[in-house]
């Protein structure tokens, strides 16, 4: 007797199973990253079902509606929200991945829904929400189908909008625009820890569930309260907002389901129209410094990898976010009470940028064998390399040294800071060059600008990171000397101590180059099988 067929949403849940296996087996310690996420997820789980379960039960009415009615709302927004942003990361939440599959909508609508209930951040989500049925199961059971249609409800609405969206998130643009946006999201929880909320009373969270009460999330979490008070009536009304929308968001995800399986749209950007005049110029014009040498050509393929690669965005990004919002950031703080040698706050960027530099092959994947061909180009690859780090970081110190200058007046103090963020950029680069040399890291191909899920390398990289960033401190003192020699003598000091910083940055930097070429030469096949195993084996 034959053993009978597993169902389709049955397949898709070990799908997304198996999926996380292949994915922590095929990198170096991906299990460990996969079984470091499970148990940290099930442990800030249990911590934040702990935390919700005690809030529910509060004695202040205030307390536990917030709880409710709040704590819902951000639940299906973080839920739908973001995916969005780590679209790629997920191979689950793309539908044109399973174009070739001969599958019938409703079977695999049911198994996506219960493939997005799969992994370590669903888990993290679903033991929070227990924590709120525990807690005020002793009050009402009516929390039980309400937080089971709450589940539904955010899981429709995410696959609704993700399935709407796959082929717009799937362009360049669309990745370029996410590039922007998470670090900002991240500038902007980490800014909350300055925020100060204690402003935020018992009338303030009131107001706040009064607004977010009339959203669907919100009334479940309302009916939820108002069954534990013994007003069944209301509670039961509240449900029907998202019983009625729960069908229509069905439908919605079938109909652009349908849609995406049945046509050929990749989501990739149109390619535009030829110039009059031909392709684009290797070099840039408006870069005059730029030269038509081996060096400024590598130097200007990264310029333009920083144009059309959205992994190159996100350092760039990262460096002007953090290099200009931290000395903004203690000059809004300030009130006006820094000194006129806060202008050396803006050499904080070239530090950033010089953490951003110690991978610089990573990003290269298959294209190093081009590089590798062309024959002892090592030496034009790094300079080239460094002068766009140059390129993309010295506008941020300036920008930075004028705004600052224009708050604190003190203008004497900007060539100094100028001078010495190029020495600290140069001693820097030299430690980058030979780390990026000696232990270049593989950075996966996806379409994920963020990289994909999994990786596997957090450990490795980190110990290595962190060593070098150990050194590159170390090597940066004399520039930290001379600032604060320019802090303590004056402007015409720190002119002096600047111009030697600048000779001592730039030795260092072609002390590194020697260095790091030196040892490349005769290590290319393990610097090839390093950033590009696939086509080494």
């Amino acid at each position: 007797m034959s053993r009978a067929r597993p169902g389709v949403p049955r397949l898709l849940v070990r799908l997304k199973v198996r999926l996380l296996r292949n994915r922590a087996r095929a990198q170096r310690y991906g299990t460990v990253f996969l079984v470091g996420s499970v148990v940290a997820a099930l442990v800030f789980g249990l911590y934040g079902a702990i935390a919700v379960g005690t809030l529910v039960t509060a004695d202040d009415a205030f307390v536990g509606r917030g709880t409710l009615v709040i704590g819902a709302t951000l639940f299906t927004l973080a839920w739908t929200v973001l995916p969005l942003i780590t679209f790629g990361a997920d191979e689950s939440l793309d539908p044109a991945r399973l174009t070739l599959l001969p599958l019938h909508r409703d079977p695999l609508m049911r198994g996506l829904l219960l493939a997005s209930l799969v992994g370590p951040a669903p888990a993290f989500a679903l033991l929070v929400l227990l924590g709120a049925v525990i807690g005020f199961a002793r009050t009402s059971l009516a929390v039980v189908p309400v937080v089971v249609l709450l589940v539904l409800f955010t899981v429709a609405l995410a696959r609704t909008v993700s399935t709407l969206l796959a082929a717009t998130l799937a362009s360049r643009k669309a990745r370029d625009a996410v590039v922007i946006i998470l670090p900002l999201l991240f500038l902007s929880l980490q800014a909350l820890r300055f925020v100060n909320l204690t402003f935020l009373g018992e009338e303030e969270v009131g107001r706040i569930s009064d607004v977010l009460m009339w959203l669907p999330p919100g009334m479940l979490g309302q009916a939820v309260y108002d069954a534990g008070g013994g007003d069944h009536g209301p509670a039961l009304l509240r449900l029907l907002p998202a019983m009625a929308l729960l069908p229509a968001l069905v439908w919605v995800w079938g109909r652009a389901l349908d849609r995406t399986l049945t046509t050929g749209s990749t989501g990739e950007t149109s390619s535009r129209r030829r110039r009059p005049g031909g392709d684009l110029p290797l070099l840039f014009p408006r870069l005059g410094f730029i030269r038509p040498t081996p060096w400024g050509a590598v130097a200007a393929r990264e310029l333009r990898y920083v144009l059309r690669e959205p992994r190159h965005k996100v350092n760039l990004v990262n460096t002007i976010l953090l290099g200009a919002g931290l000395p903004l950031f203690f000059a809004l703080r300030s009130g006006g009470d820094l000194s006129d040698s806060s202008v050396l706050l803006a050499t904080v960027a070239g530090y950033l940028a010089i953490l951003s530099a110690n991978n610089q092959f990573g990003l290269d994947g298959g294209a190093l064998w081009l590089d590798i061909v062309a024959g002892d180009t090592i030496r034009s690859v790094l300079i080239g390399k460094n002068l766009a780090v140059l390129v993309q970081v010295l506008p941020t110190i300036t920008v930075v040294g004028v705004v600052m200058a224009a708050i604190t007046g003190g203008w004497a103090f900007l060539p100094g800071a100028l001078v010495l963020g190029v020495a600290a950029l140069g001693s820097g680069l030299a430690t980058a060059d030979v780390i990026s040399i000696r232990f270049p890291l593989p950075v996966a191909d996806t379409r994920n600008p963020f990289g994909g899920a999994g990786g596997g390398q957090g450990c490795a990289t980190g110990l290595i990171l962190f060593v070098c960033t150990l050194v590159q401190a170390i090597l940066v003192i004399p520039v930290g000397i001379a600032a604060i020699v320019g802090i303590v003598a004056g402007p015409a000091w720190l002119v002096l101590a600047a111009i030697a910083s600048a000779a001592y940055g730039v030795g260092l930097w072609f002390l590194g180059l020697r260095l790091a070429a030196d040892h490349a030469r005769s290590h290319e096949p393990e610097r090839l099988r390093a950033v590009d195993p696939a086509r080494s084996s």
